[in-house]
């Protein structure tokens, strides 16, 4: 018994020494939580409860809910804590300009440490500083306009294989998720364009690293929303440390073999070195600048993973909505398709050029305006470097500020009645009337998504592609598959539709 008390004591001050950041902010945030507008919260858990038991889908409409209550307040800031994780989101593009046209805080929130064992340093989470900008600056060639139009061969030939896949559904008239076949065809054209390799994702349906990236967005939710997880012993006594050390090694080995084949094509001369930095493919220049001593063996496995992740993940959520919506919407559908038919003809087999893409107005208006009906990615998080005033609030540093299209495209003060799908709100005079920040699918300021261009191009020719070939019409109800809150907002039933060959 006389050991008991000390025992007692020292694992207790070990508890509170090992967790003191969490106290440290949980003291910090507190005060705040009545300053910031935004539910009641618990002095120590926060809003931990409002979470409780909720899906993924759940919690989308549970952010769109908490936005709209606070703005009949008259306000346009809204927060919620989790134990001493602070998050605050704008509501309205003329609030949340502030964040996204500064040049220090660019450092990315809390909930992004759950992504470092796989991601790590790369640009996609590097915070503010010489790094993140000479990372920026050295990738930036990959995604010249002229580098762009070198890729078209490679969009047209996956695009094509895309549309043989589905031949079988459209034959017997079956319904089919269009969801899987788009990311695998998308993983197909990442790994040829950026990495210089074959994959053949479209021929394996079970390609693991598929797998891997899903189960890796879906833990990151659970962990983040999930507060006592964020102790180790828990996080590893409910088996989730496990979980994710499987995925990581899916992960980590799936990169480093395409490191691997890509280094030793270009040793033995099957694939020609290039010289220009215009020329090379995005592994190609992380390669020539390990040569130079610019980048470790473990920073281009980054940047790798980073690419690999970002740009294959949100295209395939981007162009999964943009066919749900097209289902949906039969008449828009179909203004597509001729617009489509007149610049491209009507020869299903026809390449897709730049030059014809340019010429798309309509089609451009409803790949926009599916991205605001459903964000592709339905927030980001900057975490403050400095306090920060925002509609008359003061935001604490340490805080986590959110880029929320997911709220901001929902917006009815900006987009009336916005579960309507309706193109015409990006006619030239629609788009002047609004803050440019009311609408931003790629993010904005600094830190805006390298790749855009890339993604925007690669999903007009796959949809192009599809269109010649294919009507869809859609086989569920527009509410009987919604976005996710995961990193990217993955449809919770996928896109069936059935396919009818035009």
């Amino acid at each position: 018994m006389a050991l008991f008390l000390p025992i007692l004591l020292a694992v207790f001050l070990t508890f509170i020494a090992a967790n003191w950041k969490t106290f440290r902010l949980i003291i910090k945030f507190w005060s705040y939580d009545k300053q910031i507008p935004g539910p009641p919260a618990h002095p120590i858990f926060g809003n931990a409860s409002i979470f409780a038991g909720k899906s993924t889908v759940d919690i989308t409409n549970l952010f769109i809910d908490m936005a709209n209550e606070v703005r009949k307040t008259g306000k346009n800031v809204m927060r919620y804590r989790l134990m001493g994780k602070m998050f605050v989101w704008p509501l309205n593009g003329e609030t949340l300009s502030k964040l996204v046209e500064s040049t220090t805080e660019l450092n990315k929130g809390d909930d992004y440490q759950f992504l470092e064992p796989w991601l790590g340093g790369g640009l996609l989470l590097v915070g503010y500083g010489e790094k993140w900008r000479s990372h920026r600056k050295m990738l930036t060639p990959t995604f010249h306009f002229a580098k762009l139009e070198g890729y078209l061969e490679v969009f047209n030939c996956e695009s094509r294989i895309f549309v043989e896949c589905l031949e079988k559904y459209a034959d017997d008239e079956i319904t089919v998720d269009l969801f899987p076949f788009i990311k695998r065809c998308l993983l197909d054209i990442i790994c040829e364009t950026a990495m210089g390799i074959k994959v053949d994702a479209q021929y394996n349906h079970n390609h693991p690293y598929v797998h891997a990236v899903e189960g890796f967005n879906r833990l990151s939710v659970i962990f983040a929303v999930n507060p006592l997880l964020q102790f180790y012993p828990i996080f590893w006594a409910l088996g989730y440390k496990k979980q994710r050390d499987d995925y990581l090694h899916i992960l980590k080995k799936f990169s480093k073999d395409v490191i691997d084949e890509r280094k030793s094509s270009l040793a033995s001369g099957e694939v020609e070195k290039e010289t220009s930095k215009r020329k090379m493919n995005f592994l190609d220049i992380l390669l020539n600048s390990a040569e130079t001593n610019a980048l470790t063996a473990e920073e281009i496995r980054e940047e790798v993973d980073n690419f690999m992740f970002a740009g294959h993940d949100t295209t395939t959520t981007s162009l999964s909505w943009v066919c749900w919506n097209l289902a949906h919407n039969p008449d828009v559908q179909e203004k597509v398709y001729e617009e489509i038919i007149s610049i491209f003809g009507d020869d299903p087999n026809q390449d897709v050029t730049t030059e014809g893409i340019s010429k798309l107005e309509y089609t451009e208006r409803v790949l926009k305006e599916s991205k605001r009906i459903i964000a592709p990615v339905p927030s980001l998080q900057r975490k403050l470097r400095e306090d920060m005033i925002l509609d008359g609030c003061i935001i604490p540093s340490e805080s986590n500020v959110s880029i929320a299209p997911l709220v901001l495209h929902s917006n009815p003060q900006v987009f009336a009645n916005p579960e309507k799908f309706d193109p015409d709100r990006f006619l030239p005079d629609e788009i002047a009337k609004r803050n440019p920040y009311d609408y931003v699918p790629f993010s904005a300021g600094l830190r805006n998504c390298i790749g855009q261009k890339f993604s925007q191009l690669n999903e007009k020719v796959m949809l192009i592609h599809l269109m010649r070939n294919y009507r869809m019409e859609a086989m569920r109800g527009f509410y009987d598959t919604l976005p996710s809150f995961e990193i990217i907002a993955k449809p919770s039933n996928g896109i069936p539709v059935k396919l009818i060959r035009r």
